[in-house]
């Protein structure tokens, strides 16, 4: 690379010892695109498409060099495809011919040039670079390292800890050599806690270089660091920038970024006017368009509940608590039982969680949801530290607003005395002014209510009138009750027929309480 690099640099910075050919040569502005034709493909990379190249060389100076690749060609012709016969050798190639994970061309050629060994599969030719401090070299051996640990499952974990302190170690050098993507890299450990401590502001520096040189997904992750004000003051503008610089070079993750932050600005109206129908058809956009998990989990999960409150399109209480509920994952650990029926919690710190959280936050002085979703958020400790007590606060100042899902949550605060002190009396209030709005959920615990005797006489009766009318709202947790006391013979007349048919409707969403029920009966 030096030999490359030194002529060309002298002939550039004298102009006055050039010849007049060379003079001719670089008189006039080439054209890029058209030299990309002309020349060898990886040989116009190394000197066109690499980031030090577009910040330091002019058009001229890149003509000459185009001229000096021209005299290099037989020694690179030879040592690239020497190159990937080891990489073959290694096992770093897909079955359809592919590599399996990319180096640039200019990466390519530049460890061509040191690649010894033909035919054989030893790395030392490797290991020696990356004792010279070559950073492609580095971060090569850190994804051969993370490669490696991926096909070995069975690896104790002893191991494994050890081999992802190496790809540490190998990231960590290759970025302080200046290695943008290595950069990138070392940012989700930092961001993560892997091998290390969790430092939001480190990751957002590592970000920034790569970002600084036009990796789009540097520029993605450092607007992602901006919106939820993570390692950086939160700037919904800033990050907004961010994505838009991704999103003008073609990347469609950064402009779906952009739709997404944009919709909850609508939906708030915070800058715009409030649409709930351009809300919901751009979260409809990311949910269904996006690779993105975390953008992806969020619109999906918002989704589900304009489909269930009917906001920005007809209303579908079923099909929305459906979104919510197949929405849930290991990514995003929200759904039905988590947020709408409180039949398991959660807690997590991930950057889906506190980004949910975040956007919850911003609009919940302007959006009765934002503010209820972010009570939920504190009262599980998704996204924020865990607080009953101001979760309780907030469901009790909605509920006393009219809204039927927090009069739901402030009533589960009361019967299990979370925030507030136990209260089953006052449970059974606010489940009834949920369940008079017809809210499934909460005509589901008033049920619960008259079933055990908890804050109002038990009443087998008026519990399956309430289970029934859940469940027949397709409510999947009144439909397994309302089986229950079908099968037992409680406030009805004993029909195991009819408690069947409940349960498979209960069975049919996936309620987990309804298969081993079910089960139990087929024994």
């Amino acid at each position: 690379m030096t030999s490359m690099n030194e002529p060309a640099s002298t002939t550039a910075s004298s102009p006055t010892h050039q010849s007049q050919a060379e003079a001719r040569a670089t008189s006039s502005m080439p054209n890029i695109n058209q030299l990309s034709l002309e020349h060898n493909p990886d040989i116009f990379t190394i000197i066109c498409c690499n980031d030090s190249f577009q910040l330091a060389l002019d058009h001229s100076t890149i003509s000459t060099l185009l001229r000096v690749c021209k005299r290099v060609r037989p020694l690179l012709s030879s040592k690239v495809p020497r190159f990937h016969s080891w990489w073959r050798n290694v096992g770093l190639w897909r079955p359809n011919g592919s590599l399996r994970f990319a180096l640039t061309p200019s990466e390519q050629i530049a460890l061509s040039l040191h690649c010894e060994y033909e035919g054989i599969a030893d790395r030392s030719w490797l290991d020696n670079q990356a004792d010279l401090g070559n950073a492609t070299a580095l971060f090569f051996l850190a994804w051969i390292h993370q490669i490696d640990l991926d096909s070995q499952q069975s690896v104790n974990k002893h191991k494994q800890e050890a081999i992802c302190q190496q790809i540490f170690l190998y990231l960590e050098n290759a970025a302080k050599g200046g290695h943008s993507r290595a950069q990138y890299d070392l940012a989700g450990f930092y961001l993560n806690g892997i091998e290390v401590d969790k430092d939001h502001t480190k990751a957002a520096e590592l970000y920034r270089g790569p970002a600084d040189r036009g990796i789009p997904q540097a520029q993605v992750a450092l607007g992602r660091c901006y919106e939820i004000g993570k390692g950086v003051e939160q700037s919904y503008d800033t990050a907004i920038e961010w994505y838009s610089k991704a999103a003008d070079q073609g990347s469609e993750d950064g402009r779906l970024h952009i739709v997404s932050l944009r919709r909850w600005l609508s939906f708030i109206a915070h800058g715009v006017g409030q649409s709930d129908v351009d809300a919901f058809n751009h979260w409809q956009e990311v949910s269904t368009q996006s690779d993105d998990p975390v953008i992806k989990s969020i619109a999906t999960h918002m989704v589900g509940w304009m489909h269930y409150l009917g906001r920005g399109t007809v209303q579908d209480k079923q099909n929305g608590v459906k979104i919510i509920r197949e929405n849930k994952s290991d990514v995003f650990k929200l759904g039905e039982d988590e947020c709408l029926a409180y039949w398991s919690s959660t807690s997590s710190d991930s950057p889906v969680a506190c980004k949910f959280f975040n956007l919850c936050q911003m609009g919940s002085d302007r959006d009765w949801l934002c503010r209820h979703l972010m009570a939920i958020c504190v009262f599980l400790g998704f996204g924020t530290n865990r607080d009953p007590e101001k979760a309780a606060v907030i469901f009790g100042q909605l509920a006393n607003d009219g809204h039927s899902d927090s009069q739901f949550w402030i009533g589960v605060c009361y019967l299990s005395g979370f925030g507030v002190s136990e209260d089953y009396e006052k449970a059974f209030k606010w489940f009834g002014k949920s369940a008079d709005q017809d809210n499934s959920y909460g005509q589901w615990c008033v049920g619960y209510c008259y079933y055990l005797g908890e804050g109002v006489p038990q009443d087998g009766i008026k519990a399956i009138e309430w289970f029934r009318k859940s469940a027949e709202q397709g409510n999947r947790y009144g439909q397994y009750f309302l089986s229950v006391l079908y099968q037992d013979g409680e406030g009805v007349p004993q029909d195991i027929d009819t408690a069947i048919f409940w349960l498979y409707k209960a069975v049919e969403q996936g309620y987990e309480s309804a298969i081993i029920k079910l089960l139990q009966l087929d024994e």
